[in-house]
């Protein structure tokens, strides 16, 4: 039977529930950030008189699933270590999709509705009551007295909203204070899968307060959770977006592993609140064990910081902090460490060569990035790193900074302007190197560009000519210890230093057209310098000016072709670059930012086999080269071949040389042609990559430089791979220790190996065979479900600042990673970087990514 109530006198239908509903976006960030906030360690606890009861209510239950009944595009979003999901049922009705407080209520019910009394309202068995898209539902009837404004469900009751689901035994609606209480609730969010119950569930549609009694939250299969967080009081104040908990537990297998008596203070939604970050604990054989807890202060809206205490237990105390601070127009982050102590220095020992001890007994760091953009065409940038001494970052690590390198510290500033054809640059730049091989011979220090200026301009003029220029102006300068050096070096230009200006207009007439182009390009290359201290019998002020003419021209066929029954267009794209650069005696000249490029096929159509101004190469030459592709027919390339050559005309005479050094050669410069370049890659199967590239010089009959790369994907998501890299010639500019080959000669190997649905073999070997050493060996086993990962691995590496250490030691370890979904890393957070870094096409397996 079905009865929609009607209006009375004094009270409309709609009227009857004018609770506010429990938001899913608030209540599942409430979750996660508690989850996150939570400092979890192994301590023992009371137990919660609530324990597992979301697995014991079948109410939430009608809304799981089991693999077997979702449809293809849910069981492909699921990883295979899961048995289901909670799927919310679609909504029915006319109003469903509306706000509830601009809907009709219904009600419906098989039972009489009973008014004893003009107050009283009463249904005996069972009542739906539907008011937009809230359903509200009890197995045993309601009754609203009128003379209190309060309404009683009797029975199981359920609460309904899109994306949440609440039920429970029996509830209590106060419409005088909007107070709303469920007994024994249970709730699923069913965006996140989280799910929990509480011994009450409060909610003020006034103030918006949530408050949750004896409460607890996984994100588990309830069936059997592996992981809940429990939680004796629980306050989401979804007014302020602020969420309280207090009497902390975390079980896992239903063993409490971590336990906090006090109350934590977390946001929900988007709001950022003052709390303990997880902690990070590892353990070294040089430092010992090492305990980090973070804490971070949300001080407001647009600036917060977060604070490290950190105890290592063979070094002493340490502190770090980060300051971030978020302007209309800029975004600045400070970072500082400071360790003042370090026990493990010895002030005897501190300057022995290879020493154990820290050269310093106070060590610290300091970082400072600096992001702005003012209006549409400035851009502010600053990026400065300082540290104490060159070992710090290997002793007490660089995880916690925002390093691109833990061998070179930036101290960079650039202000620059720019629009849709002229950027112009300021810029000041140190880089102090921290590498103690590198550093080791100081006339390889970087110079200083204090500052450097530099203007580029690129403009069209009509469909096709393209003209414009590069320039710029540099002071270099450095500082070095002069007694290190011998008087050779000196008078050889070891202390020089000087500016440099840079002209080089162009101008380029491209035309393209389908199945072939085009592009001649000229532009004149004209630098100056202004030098002091530079070497004996050599110009103070040199200049050079070199033009430079290229022709880039090339064709692309194609054809259908099929393939094991796959239809393909096949290409078949022939290409000549002609490059001609005048020469121009440049020895005497220092290299002050200028390097050699490795030569690879992209090198073939580069107008000069050098970076930076200080050297401009001669070249009289012709690249010739190949490619052929296959595409299928959705458009993906499935495979592609390429081999090219440079043919010279004359011999090369410009190097890197100067008077202070002489560099190793990468390419000959009195051959009639390069090596031979070759590159593949392809996919002949879903699941199989190959990529190779090869350099052959013809005329000595050597390889110059090679590499060969297979990675299987198998459908049971078993990964291996595989790749060996060779190269002949390396670019290293100090020689080697007499007894380090520093030829690359290396394999690397590595797999994932499923044993099941959730347990995985993983591993790695990189292998030095040029010195018969393991550069890196790890082997270990995953367990994952469908809401935690742990990993046990064993790994045996050299440190790479350590690589060219004619004695590097092997450092060993056990490390052990325990994550669980929805909370993040308890344990040993950079394993999984460290597997994702060392096994290429390794992935997760987590829920709801």
């Amino acid at each position: 039977m079905l009865q929609q109530t009607k209006p009375s006198a004094s009270r409309p239908a709609a009227a009857l529930f004018p609770l506010k509903p429990v938001r899913s976006g608030p209540a599942l960030a409430a979750f996660l950030i508690l989850a996150a906030s939570v400092n979890v360690q192994a301590q023992n606890q009371n137990q919660n008189q609530n324990q597992n009861q979301t697995e014991n209510s079948p109410g939430i239950l009608t809304d799981w699933q089991t693999r077997a009944t979702l449809d293809e595009a849910r069981q492909q979003q699921m990883p295979a270590a899961c048995c289901g999901m909670f799927v919310e049922p679609p909504r029915t009705g006319e109003f469903s999709d509306q706000d509830p407080d601009l809907s009709p209520t219904e009600l419906e019910t098989p039972n009489q509705v009973r008014q004893p009394e003009p107050s009283q309202l009463y249904v005996d068995g069972s009542v739906s009551v539907q008011q937009g898209y809230r359903t509200l539902q009890a197995d045993e009837g309601l009754h609203l007295d009128e003379t209190t404004n309060i309404l009683t469900l009797q029975g199981d009751v359920m609460f309904r909203e899109p994306g949440f689901l609440v039920t429970g035994e029996g509830a209590r609606i106060d419409q005088n204070t909007g107070v709303n209480e469920v007994e024994r609730a249970s709730y699923v969010i069913h965006d996140s899968q989280i799910h929990g119950s509480a011994s009450q569930l409060s909610y003020n549609s006034e103030s918006g307060m949530l408050t949750l009694e004896n409460g607890e939250f996984s994100r588990c299969e309830p069936m059997d959770p592996f992981w809940v967080m429990q939680a004796r009081g629980l306050r989401l104040d979804n007014a302020r977006g602020v969420g309280y908990a207090n009497d902390v537990t975390l079980r896992i297998r239903d063993v409490p592993v971590f336990y906090y008596p006090y109350t934590l203070q977390f946001p929900i939604s988007d709001q950022r609140v003052s709390g303990v970050l997880p902690p990070s604990l590892s353990n070294s054989r040089d430092g010992g064990v090492d305990l980090a807890v973070p804490y971070y202060f949300n001080l407001a809206p647009h600036y917060d910081a977060t604070l490290t205490p950190r105890i290592i237990t063979k070094r002493g105390a340490m502190l770090s902090a980060e300051l971030r601070y978020l302007a209309s127009w800029s975004m600045n982050t400070i970072n500082l460490a400071l360790l003042p102590k370090d026990d493990t220095f010895d002030p005897a020992r501190a300057d022995e060569p290879g020493s154990d001890t820290p050269p310093q007994e106070k060590r610290w760091f300091m970082g400072i990035q600096h992001e702005g953009r003012l209006g549409e065409n400035w851009q502010t940038f600053v990026d400065f790193n300082a540290v104490s001494d060159a070992d710090y970052f290997r002793d007490l690590g660089s995880s916690d900074f925002n390093l691109d390198s833990r061998t070179h510290l930036n101290k960079e500033g650039v202000l620059r302007w720019q629009n849709d054809e002229l950027r112009a640059d300021a810029r000041v730049q140190r880089i102090e190197i921290i590498d103690s091989y590198i550093a080791s011979i100081d006339i390889n220090k970087p110079f200083d560009r204090l500052p450097e200026l530099s203007l580029q301009g690129d403009y069209r003029a009509g469909n096709r000519l393209r003209y414009g220029f590069n320039s710029s102006h540099v002071n270099f300068d450095r500082s070095l210890n002069a007694s290190l050096l011998s008087d050779d070096q000196i008078s050889r230009g070891a202390l020089v230093t000087g500016q440099r200006f840079v002209a080089e207009p162009y101008v380029s007439l491209p035309v393209r057209r389908p199945g072939w182009f085009v592009v001649p390009t000229a532009k004149y290359r004209y630098a100056s310098w202004m030098l002091d201290q530079q070497a004996e019998g050599t110009d103070d002020a040199p200049d050079r000016g070199i033009g430079v003419f290229s022709l880039d021209s090339g064709l692309i066929f194609e054809r259908p072709v099929n393939i094991a029954s796959e239809n393909m267009t096949q290409t078949l794209e022939p290409r000549l670059y002609y490059l001609y650069s005048e020469y121009e005696e440049q020895q005497t000249i220092p290299t002050f930012d200028t390097a050699q490029l490795n030569f690879n096929f992209a090198q073939l159509f580069r107008d000069d086999r050098f970076s930076g101004p200080d050297r401009v190469g001669d070249a009289n030459q012709i690249s010739a080269a190949v490619t052929t592709r296959f595409i299928g027919s959705n458009g993906i390339e499935r495979a592609r071949f390429s081999a090219g050559q440079i043919f010279y005309f004359e011999d090369r005479k410009v190097s890197l040389n100067s008077p202070l050094q002489n560099w190793l050669l990468l390419q000959p410069l009195d051959t009639e042609r390069s090596a031979l370049v070759l590159e593949a890659a392809a996919e002949p199967h879903p699941g199989l990559r190959l990529l190779a590239d090869l350099q052959w010089d013809q005329e000595n009959s050597n390889i110059d430089e090679g590499s060969l790369a297979v990675q299987f994907q198998a459908s049971n998501n078993a990964l291996f791979n595989a790749a060996f890299r060779y190269r002949e010639r390396t670019d290293v500019f100090l020689d080697a220790p007499p007894l380090l080959d520093p030829r690359i000669k290396q394999t690397d190997l590595s797999a994932v190996w499923p044993l099941n649905d959730n347990w995985r073999l993983l591993g790695r070997w990189n292998y030095d065979h040029s010195n018969s050493r393991n550069l890196e060996t790890f082997g270990g086993v995953e367990y994952s479900n469908c809401c935690a990962t742990m990993r046990l691995i064993a790994r045996d590496w050299v440190n790479d600042y350590e690589f060219f250490e004619q004695n590097s030691r092997q450092n060993r370890g056990i490390f052990f990673q325990l994550s669980l979904h929805g909370l993040g890393d308890l344990t040993g957070g950079g394993l999984g970087n460290l597997i994702r870094d060392s096994i290429p096409g390794f992935k997760e397996q987590d829920v709801n990514e």
